[in-house]
């Protein structure tokens, strides 16, 4: 029997559609998708110290094509799998997380430029 193996594109662009915190939930997830007709991909954010990453946590998310994602999401949320979901970036501005940080970066940069000035204006 021959194995014929596709090489992906490396242009390809894929999505997240899914984030958890199980590796094997995240190959069952994939695997649902994958007898759907939608290739997946699972990519694991660990911990810094893998082998410690069950105690400290880790993240599994699920990455199809692009041209995919909106089709494997209905189907996740189908199979229950709503509650776990990344919702589209439909790249029209940033994400709140993305505001949140900036926002708290724009207020800290605000309180150093106030303790220096304050820090200044009892020297002089």
């Amino acid at each position: 029997m021959a194995i014929i193996t596709r090489l992906e594109r490396k242009s390809r662009r894929w999505e997240e559609v899914w984030n958890g915190d199980s590796e094997p939930v995240a190959s069952i997830v994939a695997g649902r998708l994958e007898a759907d007709g939608i290739r997946a991909r699972i990519h694991a954010s660990l911990s810094p110290y893998g082998v410690a990453a069950m105690s400290l946590g880790g993240s599994w998310t699920i990455l199809v094509p692009a041209g995919k994602a909106e089709r494997a999401r209905d189907v996740l949320r189908e199979n229950d799998e709503g509650h776990n979901l990344v919702e589209s970036d439909d790249g029209g501005g940033l994400t709140e997380n993305q505001r949140s940080t900036i926002r708290f970066a724009l207020l800290f940069g605000l309180g150093i430029v106030l303790v220096l000035l304050v820090a200044a204006v009892k020297g002089a």
